[in-house]
C-alpha cells in the first residue's frame, strides 16, 4: 500500500509540475545575414561595398549608407516578442570610435515605420537591443496602432556616421537580426 501512495504521489506532482509550467515565447529570427542580399542599395553603399559572406553581411563605406529589403516571405511572425536585437561588429579607425550608428528600420503590412537607431557605437563586436514598443523613431503610423510583429512585410539597415562623416571607411559586419524575450504565460493542461 505505501508502494501505491508513494507513487500516486510521485504522479500527482509530475501532472502538477506540467500544468504550471513556464515558457517563453519563441524568439524570431529576421536574418542571420547568411548571404544576404538586398533589394536596393542607396548612398553611399553601392555593389562594390559590399562583401555578403555565409556568416555575416558586410559593408565597407564612406559616409550615411542604407539599404532595402523585402522580409515578407517567408513569413516572420514575432508575436509575442518584446525586444529587438541586433548583432553587429563595427571596426575602423580610431576616428570613427563612438561615431556609428546602426539603424534598423521594420516596416509591417500597413505602413508602419519604426526604426531603432543605436548612435554613438564603439569599434568593436555588439549585440544590441531595444524595445520593440519604444522605437527611436516612429516614422508613420498605418491604419492599425503599432507595429504588427505577425506582418512584417520589409526593412532597411542603415549606418549614420555622425561626426566620422566622411572623413575615413568604416566597415559594419551585419551578423543577425532577430526579435527576442516575450511574456512568461501558465501552460494549459
Amino acid at each position: 500500500m505505501k508502494m501505491h501512495i508513494k507513487w500516486f504521489a510521485t504522479a500527482i506532482a509530475l501532472v502538477g509540475g506540467l500544468v504550471f509550467t513556464h515558457h517563453a515565447s519563441a524568439d524570431v529570427t529576421i536574418t542571420t545575414f547568411a548571404n544576404f542580399k538586398s533589394d536596393s542599395l542607396y548612398p553611399s553603399w553601392s555593389p562594390e561595398t559590399v562583401n555578403a559572406t555565409s556568416t555575416n553581411y558586410i559593408i565597407t563605406a564612406t559616409g550615411y549608407g542604407a539599404n532595402y529589403k523585402y522580409i515578407g516571405f517567408p513569413k516572420i511572425d514575432g508575436s509575442g516578442c518584446t525586444n529587438i536585437e541586433l548583432d553587429v561588429t563595427l571596426s575602423g579607425p580610431q576616428a570613427a570610435d563612438g561615431e556609428l550608428g546602426p539603424i534598423v528600420t521594420l516596416i509591417d503590412a500597413d505602413g508602419t515605420t519604426y526604426s531603432y537607431c543605436w548612435y554613438g557605437q564603439t569599434l568593436g563586436h555588439h549585440v544590441l537591443t531595444m524595445p520593440i514598443n519604444a522605437p527611436t523613431l516612429a516614422e508613420k503610423a498605418g491604419s492599425a496602432p503599432g507595429l504588427d510583429l505577425a506582418n512584417l512585410q520589409h526593412m532597411h539597415l542603415k549606418l549614420d556616421p555622425s561626426q566620422f562623416g566622411k572623413t575615413g571607411d568604416y566597415t559594419i559586419a551585419w551578423n543577425k537580426l532577430r526579435l527576442v524575450g516575450g511574456e512568461t504565460k501558465a501552460a494549459k493542461p
